[in-house]
């Protein structure tokens, strides 16, 4: 345990240093995305064991290392204290506004009615896996997921809201009711993580725009979105399910192409909504079956679940007679 909790603190001294660096001449701004991204590799020094620690570590060292590319390109002198805050900070600090204290009722709300659903969510991967099996055990295993995958967000957002709003600051926009989205395209540009969406409009996006080739950009911001999320799977989930995950992305382009010849956003609103909803659905497992590969691994979710494995690898022919993958259960 003190291992993981020195892996964290590398993580953020580096991040901390990293923006020390991040201003003056070209020298420091490139040793400071050195620093930072010599944090890179410390989610692969915890053990294998920890999935979810993995995953949770490296989605910090690259968010981190975004945050550093940001102090490097912003053209505005940044006092010292606001660039640390923004290195490891969890909204864009560079452009958040004060405001009276305040409990934003709003996310309070939000907070209450998706944490039970998460929990449900959870539950219904878990007892899918026990009680399921085939098509049935997926398509409910992947439903519940999304409902885990989406609402776990939203409890993130409102708890971000409610922390920075008790302390006097405004960090929105951050989330936008993604479900009434009635384009691919509104979904990714207006409603889901505006934080993350600004940073690759103004790293990726823009610069390619502005010297006409829209299209480009638009395929480098998503790109760098695959690569993003393969990054952070890939130590927690391994190759190919940091693959899929990365796929999910890559995908959304052709989406996004093909509602545009559709003219889909002159659509009537319940059936652009039906559209987007749908299309989204069909393609969320490639997202959420690799989280859900860590979610396995949580208490009971993964004794439940290893058992079904043991059965299809036997099946496959892939797990020796007699062994298993849950420790203590061989015989």
């Amino acid at each position: 345990m003190l291992l993981l909790v020195l892996y964290v603190g590398l993580v953020y001294a580096a991040a901390l240093l990293a923006a020390l660096l991040a201003k003056g001449p070209s020298w420091r701004r490139g040793a400071a995305l050195l620093v930072v991204g010599a944090g890179l590799p410390i989610p692969w020094l915890a053990p294998a064991e920890y999935p979810t620690f993995r995953a949770v570590v490296a989605l910090v060292s690259l968010w981190f290392t975004a945050r550093t590319v940001e102090l490097v390109r912003e053209p505005r002198p940044v006092p010292v204290g606001r660039r640390l805050w923004h290195a490891v900070g969890l909204v864009d600090t560079l452009r958040v506004r004060r405001i009276a204290p305040t409990v934003d009722r709003s996310a309070l709300s939000r907070l209450l009615l998706c944490g039970p659903l998460v929990v449900a969510g959870w539950a219904g991967v878990s007892l899918g896996s026990e009680l399921l099996s085939g098509a049935a055990r997926l398509a409910v295993r992947w439903a519940c997921g999304v409902l885990f995958v989406y609402t776990a967000v939203e409890v993130v957002v409102s708890l971000v809201l409610l922390f920075y709003g008790a302390l006097g600051i405004d960090p929105r926009p951050l989330h936008d009711d993604p479900i009434r989205a009635r384009t691919i395209t509104e979904f990714w540009s207006r409603r889901w993580n505006r934080v993350v969406h600004r940073f690759l409009k103004q790293t990726f996006f823009a610069p390619v725009a502005r010297r006409g080739y829209t299209e480009l950009g638009l395929g480098l911001a998503f790109l760098f979105s695959a690569l993003f999320h393969f990054g952070f799977m890939l130590p927690a989930v391994g190759l190919f399910w940091a693959g899929v995950m990365g796929a999910f992305f890559l995908l959304q382009l052709p989406l996004l192409w093909a509602e545009r010849a559709l003219g889909v956003a002159r659509w009537p609103a319940p059936l652009a909504r039906a559209w987007t909803l749908g299309l989204l659905l069909v393609s969320s497992p490639l997202f959420v079956e690799p989280v859900l590969r860590i979610v396995d691994t949580w208490g009971g979710a993964a004794l439940m679940y290893a058992p079904l494995r043991e059965r299809e690898l036997s099946w496959a022919g892939r797990l020796p007679h007699g062994a298993s993958m849950t420790p203590g259960l061989s015989e």
